[in-house]
């Protein structure tokens, strides 16, 4: 299916996240698609980021929107997860708006920490009609235990900057995390829900996939074996999704 690429500006509390959008000539419907933490490894042979994932999506016939979230690779403003909720609400609302979307089903596809964010989003009512969460956590293993090196995570492994008085007084920032716990809000989300992880994930153990599902109202659960934790680099990953989506919406 033939489909157009172009950028895109998604606007959040005044920021203007860098992204793009990947539409096709008849859209069956739309995604948002949330990336995780950035890694401070480098990228893989063949990695088109996001914007790839969102050609895929386009070439099954779904509009997809992609933004870097605040603070990410770039993008202006502080990192916190609660500001990240709102970026994530914010892509949805930008893919609402795309033309020829109109009443048409949308899904929010979030990745890792991405997935997370999705989960409260969808929770506090972002308009979506199915929810994709590829190796999300369940919770967030040592971000609200320790505020030093949830710190050090943030800042040193990942290049994100945080606001100044983070540093003097860390305790409002981490206390965000444990606001959007995906194992607590799936519960209030009344959505299909497609919960995806990898048998050999060695960031996000497996178990977390597990817990989402049975707190979820409408999960499916589907465990790859042999992936790790970067599933949207596996073509058949990526497939089984698009089927799921299509079977579903």
């Amino acid at each position: 299916m033939t489909f157009s690429t172009s950028s895109l500006s998604v606007v959040c509390d005044g920021l203007q996240l860098p992204g793009g959008s990947c539409i096709p000539a008849r859209p069956r419907g739309g995604a948002a698609l949330l990336h995780g933490i950035p890694s401070s490894a480098a990228p893989e042979p063949g990695d088109e980021g996001y914007g790839g994932l969102a050609a895929r999506f386009a070439a099954r016939g779904w509009a997809a929107v992609w933004t870097d979230m605040r603070a990410a690779r770039g993008s202006p403003g502080w990192f916190s997860i609660e500001g990240w909720v709102r970026d994530a609400r914010a892509v949805v609302d930008a893919v609402r708006a795309l033309p020829g979307l109109e009443g048409l089903p949308v899904a929010l596809v979030g990745s890792s920490a991405g997935g997370a964010v999705s989960v409260e989003a969808a929770r506090r009512g972002a308009p979506i009609d199915a929810l994709v969460l590829l190796a999300s956590p369940a919770a967030w293993i040592s971000f609200a235990a320790d505020a030093p090196a949830a710190l050090r995570r943030i800042t040193r492994d990942a290049g994100m900057a945080v606001a100044p008085e983070v540093f003097a007084d860390p305790q409002g920032w981490v206390a965000e995390f444990d606001r959007v716990v995906p194992e607590r809000s799936i519960a209030d989300v009344d959505v299909p829900t497609l919960v995806v992880h990898g048998d050999r994930d060695d960031v996000v153990p497996v178990e977390h996939a597990h817990r989402i599902a049975a707190a979820a109202r409408r999960a499916d659960l589907l465990v790859v074996a042999g992936a790790d934790h970067r599933l949207r680099l596996r073509p058949d990953v990526v497939e089984l999704v698009l089927d799921w989506l299509e079977r579903t919406l």
